[in-house]
Parts: C-alpha cells; structure tokens; sequence
C-alpha cells in the first residue's frame, strides 16, 4: 500500500491542493492521501485555529473518496516536524509505503529540515512544480538530495494551478468572490463563520 502524505497548514484548503493530490495519486501510483493540518509548524504561523482548519479540510475531502484527513499533528504538543509524524505513520503500518508530497519550493528548502537524513530514509517524495521554478533547476537539486541524503524523489508532469491560501484570504479581505478557487462546502463554511476578514 502507498499511502500519500499531504501536510500544510491548509489555511484554507483550496482547489489547488486537491488538484496536486489527485496529479499525486494518478501518478504516483498512491492508493490514498491523507491531509495533515499542521499543528504549530516551525515555518508558518496559521491566522485560524486549528479545529477550524481540520473541518475546513474535512469538508473539502467530502466528494474525495481516496483522500482523508487526520488530526495528528493538531494533536502533538509543541512544534509538529514531520520526522515525527512519518513515524508515526510507520508504527501505524510498518510495511506502508509512504510517499510525501511537496512543492518544488519545498524541495529546495529540504537541507534545513530537521533530521533530513532520517526523513529520507523514511519516505520519499513527489514534487510539484511551482510558478518560477525551473525544471531544469529541479531535477539537478533533485539529483544533489539524492546524492546527499539518499531522498527518492519524482516530479510530476501535472504543474500546480495558480491558486494559494493567501490569494483566498486577501480576496475575503477585499470582498471578493472566493468561491471559484474553493470547494463549495469550504467557500460556505468561510462565509459562515467570517473568516479572513481582516
């Protein structure tokens, strides 16, 4: 079994992130992506509360029978690596194949994660162009962290769309249409509960 990993603070989740785990699961051969809202991750400091972060993705992964959501890393203590999470995802299921899914502006950051050694041995990854990035830059870091940590990594044909969580929040700050970058119960759910506006 190939289970995808999906991590971000999905602040909100939006059609560009169900787009990559779909490219991710046609291409990479995954049997699953589960979607991990971060808790306190050392990179990025969300603006919304976690529960309300988690049901936003549990609604946008409604109509998504091959994805799921987890609470793991809302539920850890302290600041969330994702060393800890692949291995708990381990002690789950030791003979699972996991497979984590980044952006290539990601990729190029991998040398300052925590124990990148230990996360290569763990997982390995398929990576998604971002706006600006070059193939050709790419694959030679690509090359460079396999060389370095042995990290196993494929970068999919599908190219990410041109929709990020803070392109929705300054929408809503501006009171603008959201609901073409969103999932419907997502876009409802913001204007419920008046997130983002400023």
């Amino acid at each position: 079994m190939k289970l995808g990993i999906m991590g971000g603070t999905f602040d909100p989740i939006h059609l560009g992130h169900l787009h990559v785990a779909r490219a991710a699961l046609q291409e990479g051969g995954l049997h699953q992506v589960v979607f991990l809202p971060d808790g306190d991750p050392p990179h990025k400091t969300p603006l919304t509360p976690a529960p309300l972060r988690l049901e936003m993705v549990r609604l946008g992964l409604l109509d998504e029978p091959c994805f799921m959501v987890s609470d793991m890393e809302i539920k850890r203590q302290g600041t969330t690596y994702t060393v800890d999470t692949l291995l708990a995802l381990k002690q789950e299921a030791p003979g699972r194949e996991l497979v984590y899914l980044i952006g290539s502006d990601t990729l190029f950051l991998f040398p300052t994660w925590r124990t990148a050694e230990k996360v290569a041995r763990l997982c390995s990854m398929l990576v998604v162009m971002r706006q600006g990035d070059e193939e050709a830059d790419i694959r030679a870091e690509q090359a460079r962290l396999m060389a370095r940590y042995g990290l196993e990594s494929t970068l999919l044909v599908a190219r990410g769309l041109p929709i990020s969580s803070s392109q929705v929040r300054a929408l809503c700050r501006q009171g603008q249409d959201i609901a073409p970058l969103l999932p419907p119960k997502v876009a409802d759910f913001i204007k419920r509960h008046r997130l983002y506006q400023g």
